[in-house]
This record gives C-alpha cells, sequence and structure tokens, in this order.
C-alpha cells in the first residue's frame, strides 16, 4: 500500500506518526515524573514538619546548653577564688629546668631530668660530660643561679670516676 501513497502523501503520514509517537512519549514521561513526585511527596512533608519541630527544640537545647556552661564557668571560678591563696607559687619547675639547661657549659649532654615535687622541689639533673672540670663549671653556674638554693654534684662524680657520667641535685621553691 506504500507504493500507491504518492511521495507527498508518504512524508506527511510519515510526519503524523511521528508527532503521535512524540506526543505519547511526552505524556509518558509526564506520568513517570508524576509517579515520582507523588513517591517524594511523604519524605518531603516529613523534612519539612522535621524542620519546624527541631528548630524550636534545637533554641531550646542550645540555651539549657548555654545555661550549663555559664554554671560551669561561675563554678570554676569559685573554685579558683577560694584556692589561690592555698597555692602560692614562686616559680614552676619548667623555669627551674629550662634555667638548669640554658646555663650547662658545651659540650655536656643531659641524658634524663626528673622533678620531685615536695615542701621544697628537687630537680635532678644526669648526663655525660668530656672531663670532670666540665662537671664543676657547670656546678659553679648552677650555684650562683637565683632559681637554686642547693646544688650537689656526688664527689665520686666531681672525681672522674664515673667515665663522665654525672648527676645533680637541684634543690629549691618550685
Amino acid at each position: 500500500m506504500s507504493n500507491v501513497l504518492p511521495r507527498d502523501m508518504q512524508k506527511t503520514v510519515w510526519r503524523m506518526y511521528r508527532a503521535r509517537f512524540i506526543v505519547a512519549g511526552s505524556l509518558i514521561a509526564l506520568g513517570t515524573a508524576l509517579i515520582a513526585g507523588l513517591a517524594l511527596l511523604p519524605i518531603y512533608v516529613a523534612l519539612h514538619a522535621g524542620e519546624v519541630s527541631t528548630s524550636a527544640s534545637s533554641r531550646e537545647v542550645k540555651n539549657s546548653e548555654v545555661q550549663a556552661v555559664r554554671t560551669e564557668i561561675l563554678r570554676a571560678q569559685s573554685l579558683l577564688s577560694t584556692l589561690a591563696p592555698f597555692a602560692p607559687a614562686t616559680t614552676t619547675p619548667s623555669e627551674a629546668i629550662g634555667a638548669a639547661l640554658s646555663l650547662r657549659p658545651k659540650g655536656i649532654l643531659v641524658d634524663r631530668i626528673s622533678y620531685t615535687p615536695d615542701i621544697r622541689g628537687e630537680i635532678v639533673i644526669v648526663g655525660l660530660a668530656p672531663t670532670r672540670d666540665a662537671i664543676n663549671v657547670y656546678r659553679q653556674t648552677l650555684q650562683a643561679d637565683r632559681h637554686f638554693k642547693t646544688v650537689s654534684v656526688p664527689i665520686g662524680d666531681l672525681a672522674g670516676t664515673q667515665d663522665g657520667r654525672f648527676s645533680v641535685t637541684l634543690l629549691g621553691d618550685f
């Protein structure tokens, strides 16, 4: 039958079928979009309904958290003002240790430092020195410093019987 129709009529028929195909495809796409929108509608409503209630409750939670933090800050400030008279510190151990390390002469290596808090603080410095004279110079330098009330080095370390190993005990208010 296609041979019976003239060429112009065939083009017109194909245009009509093409238009029907485009309209049918568009209707199918619109239907699919409508079904997808209806499927997502409950989730959309739930999210927006939850936002309103969440924002109101989150404001309440934030206000209660802020109030709790303020209460803790006031409590900490009260404790600090109460305990301040019982903790007078003239120097900290870190300042004293820093001073002891900065005063060491060239060539002296420090292996270990230990701090013992007591009524009078005690710092013990253990290390290695090239000569016993270097240990003695270090001891004299530490004695001249204001951080330390007492500086003691064992006699064996000053005599050089420890193969360069030494220990220095520093006492002071830290």
